[in-house]
């Protein structure tokens, strides 16, 4: 190798000159890195003179480190450079750092001594430099090494993990169930993880998730029945509406990705007291009155309901059609059989709401329509006079009435002849 001092002034050199102990430490230097320097004997002394200025000045002879064809660095020795490359390997996580981290090259030069670089700042310019290294982060589950990425955000994907099982409006704490950790430096490209894998790997983590929070839950209310002489038998009315109570419930429960495998009651506290619910029931055993069923019609039949309780409110007929009879009347106003016979229907049928048909045999049914409750059940036997319902105004109505129809082999005639009206 030759050493031509071609970008000196050697009067500036001069001019530094304060002793010459320099020369013999460039000589040393020249020697130690086996530097072949071919001088002409008439340049000796000219060298020597450069030699004294060059030391003087703090200008020395070292190496320009050149990696993937840019100058990285400058040395003292070839040793800094060796070690600075030992370094950068140790410093890359991937069994093939070795292979990967080529060996820099070196160019003789002149540097001022306080510009030289140590091993530790050429390591990392080796690595910031090297197209096969990058710096990344590695996911480690129980010490394994499982997946690394050149971008940042990894601790946001675990967080992000971590949170998906989080209850709403809880005190959440969450851990992963392995022993999950991840750390930042230099790895391999051909080792790197796509975001793709990486996702797939985190989400098969598992997460212990522990929630703390309060829940309410309903305390079902009771029933309390009251019976009363005032009212018909069958009469069954809900006057008091029941009302669940609250209880609020602290609890800590523990899940693994979202399935719960522990839930402890901390606490309980009644917010509001259940209200039991009051149904009223009837025990009057109500019948026609002697005088009114003793006015029997030719047919064999008794009005439905008591003479002086209501008013006719629309006749047979009528220009719409209507093929019964209403008589409106007070709500709770008790219906009675206008004849014998077997209950063929009681309950709830569309427009006419609850009603009741009954059959008195020879092909004669009548029906009790709109009733606000039914005292009578299907199959059941039942004796002229006998209270069956109570005015309603249920199903395709307008107001408390009875809608009374006599059905005559499956038609439906005017009423008011069977019921004397």
């Amino acid at each position: 190798m030759n050493v031509i001092f071609t970008d000196l002034d050697p009067q500036q050199l001069i001019e530094k000159i304060n002793n010459n102990k320099y020369v013999k430490k460039i000589v040393d230097f020249v020697k130690s890195n086996k530097i072949a320097v071919k001088i002409a004997s008439i340049a000796v002394v000219g060298v020597s003179v450069v030699a004294i200025a060059t030391a003087s000045a703090g200008i020395r002879l070292g190496f320009n480190v050149k990696y993937s064809g840019r100058v990285i660095g400058t040395v003292g020795s070839r040793s800094v450079c060796v070690d600075a490359r030992k370094i950068a390997v140790e410093n890359v996580s991937s069994e093939n750092a070795d292979g990967a981290v080529c060996t820099p090259k070196l160019a003789l030069t002149l540097t001022v001594k306080n510009n030289l670089d140590d091993a530790d700042k050429v390591a990392t310019a080796i690595i910031e430099n090297s197209d096969d290294v990058v710096s990344g982060s590695a996911l480690i589950v129980n010490g394994e090494t499982v997946a690394c990425v050149q971008a940042s955000g990894l601790d946001k994907l675990l967080d992000a993990r971590l949170m998906s099982y989080y209850v709403e409006g809880a005190e959440n704490e969450a851990q992963f169930v392995d022993n999950v950790t991840f750390e930042t430096g230099y790895y391999l490209r051909e080792d790197l993880t796509d975001i793709m894998s990486l996702e797939t790997i985190v989400d098969a983590l598992q997460v212990k998730t522990v929630s703390k929070y309060n829940t309410d839950v309903s305390i079902p209310y009771g029933t309390t029945k009251i019976k009363t002489d005032t009212k018909p038998m069958g009469y069954y009315e809900v006057t008091t509406a029941g009302k669940k109570g609250i209880k609020r419930k602290s609890l800590v429960v523990e899940s693994i990705n979202g399935e719960e495998t522990s839930r402890q009651e901390i606490s309980a506290q009644v917010i509001s007291e259940p209200v039991n619910r009051v149904i009223t029931i009837g025990t009057a055993v109500v019948k026609v009155s002697s005088s009114e069923k003793a006015n029997v019609t030719s047919s064999g039949f008794i009005c439905p309901l008591e003479r002086g309780k209501f008013v006719v409110s629309a006749y047979y007929g009528d220009g719409r059609n209507h093929k019964a009879i209403d008589l409106a009347a007070n709500r709770g106003v008790a219906i009675f059989a206008a004849a014998g016979g077997t209950v063929t229907y009681a309950g709830y049928d569309g427009d006419y709401g609850y009603n009741v048909v009954i059959d008195h045999g020879n092909g004669i049914k009548t029906r009790y329509a709109h009733a606000s409750y039914l005292t009578v059940s299907k199959g059941q036997v039942v004796s002229q006079g006998d209270m069956i319902a109570a005015v309603g105004s249920t199903g395709y109505s307008t107001g408390n009435h009875l809608h009374f129809e006599v059905i005559v082999n499956g038609t439906r005639v005017n009423p008011a002849p069977y019921i004397g009206l």
